[in-house]
């Protein structure tokens, strides 16, 4: 007696898998000069009219093996099990006022909104539905509009400038804090694929750092051809105390106004500049940058003018707005010492630290200090928490900048310099920095 066993089916599949329409696509394509349809079909399992549906489904969409999903998509229907969550949840998530954790992580907005998905699932949902991500939030202070007005002066100036000629002939300077304690792992919002980051509701406020004695105060310059040494200022045997601001000198009936000029002068090389929330709160006065900074930026200068191969017949020093440059007004210190020195210096808008390829250079400095820092490779030691050991790493890191990197940073000076004439003067982001 036979054992019971289900009978063999020469019916036709009712809904045939995409390995069995590849078969018959791989048929129909070799067929004979006998072969009809038809024929083929029933080799296959098909009705003719199913044949004749797939070929035409294969023309409008292509690939045989994705013809099911594509439809779908055309469509706009999903193949598989529907979505749990219904549309307008997962759309909430990137309203502020709907989702107050648009800037935590995915299972914690999960969690607070009260949505039944997981981690994995909820960034499946965003994505796949709606484009949505966690993308690196970001910061910016609006720039005030008087200073919007002269980055656009400084954008038409110098957006026909060439590269040889003149900006190979800048040396762009800057002073920077490193500060270990500084969150590496910067903070998320979730948002849409295209949706500006800096848009309102996708920027995102940032509290100030705690202080920390060993933050490490540097400044360097870079050039075309050259990069200057990393140095450091402020160190712990002559660290600068914001002073009291000294009282103006009035005239007296016995001063001439020569006389009272320079006294005018030494008042102002001496007066701190405004207070700024910075990690360890120590406060460069002008006095101080030109007895101990400004010096070396000048010795680039007059170093650079002694070689005569390069054919640059004028080298300038770009430097930034703080108080301390001497830039805000013309009767001190550190502007007296750059005219002695015959140093020709650019006029840098406030507010522009996209306009300065040191700048760019500065962060490729920190993004190689986080990976030195919490990522050592073999052979190299670890930091061991002390502010010399990390001047040493600083110095390390700093020595693997190359002049090519650099190079890159300062191509982009024309085009910034166009972009800001075409964009009001807003902020520019570019390919590097």
């Amino acid at each position: 007696m036979d054992r019971p066993s289900t009978p063999e089916n020469f019916c036709v599949l009712k809904v045939p898998d995409t390995e069995e329409r590849a078969h018959f696509f791989d048929h129909y394509d070799r067929r004979g000069k006998g072969d009809t349809l038809r024929g083929i079909a029933e080799q296959h399992g098909i009705h003719r009219n199913t044949a004749s549906k797939w070929l035409k489904d294969r023309k409008e969409f292509g690939d045989e093996r994705r013809v099911r999903k594509r439809k779908a998509e055309k469509q706009g229907n999903k193949l598989g099990r529907p979505f749990k969550v219904p549309l307008e949840t997962i759309e909430s998530l990137l309203d502020d006022s709907q989702n107050p954790y648009r800037d935590a992580p995915y299972f914690l907005q999960a969690r607070a909104n009260q949505i039944p998905l997981s981690e994995r699932a909820l960034r499946y949902n965003l994505s796949s539905r709606l484009d949505a991500h966690l993308y690196v939030a970001s910061y910016s202070k609006d720039i005030l509009p008087a200073n919007k007005v002269y980055r656009i002066q400084y954008g038409e100036e110098h957006k026909n400038k060439p590269l040889y000629g003149y900006w190979d002939g800048v040396w762009f300077t800057d002073e920077e804090h490193f500060n270990p304690r500084t969150s590496f792992q910067k903070p998320r919002i979730l948002r849409r694929r295209g949706d500006p980051r800096t848009k309102g509701s996708n920027l995102r406020t940032r509290s100030e750092m705690g202080k920390d004695s060993r933050t490490v105060h540097m400044y360097a310059a870079v050039n075309w051809y050259y990069k200057s040494a990393l140095n450091f200022y402020n160190d712990d045997s002559e660290m600068l105390t914001p002073p009291k601001p000294p009282r103006k000198p009035r005239k007296s009936k016995y001063q001439t106004e020569k006389q009272y000029a320079e006294e005018i002068k030494e008042w102002e090389a001496k007066k701190p500049p405004p207070l700024q929330v910075v990690s360890t709160g120590h406060h460069m006065t002008q006095e101080y940058y030109t007895e101990t900074i400004l010096p070396y930026y000048c010795k680039l200068v007059q170093e650079s003018r002694a070689v005569d191969t390069l054919g640059i017949t004028t080298w300038r020093l770009q430097e930034d707005n703080d108080p301390s440059h001497g830039t805000k007004s013309q009767n001190n210190i550190a502007r007296d010492y750059k005219t002695a020195n015959w140093i020709d210096v650019i006029i840098h808008p406030p507010q522009s630290p996209d306009l300065n390829p040191q700048e760019g250079v500065w962060l490729i400095l920190n993004q190689r200090m986080k990976k030195r820092l919490w990522w050592p490779l073999p052979p190299q030691k670890r930091w061991d928490g002390t502010k010399k050991h990390l001047k040493l790493l600083l110095q390390e890191c700093w020595d693997t900048i190359t002049i090519q990197e650099i190079r890159e940073r300062i191509m982009e000076m024309k085009e910034r310099c166009e972009e800001l004439t075409r964009n009001s003067g807003e902020r520019i982001r570019g390919r590097k920095w």
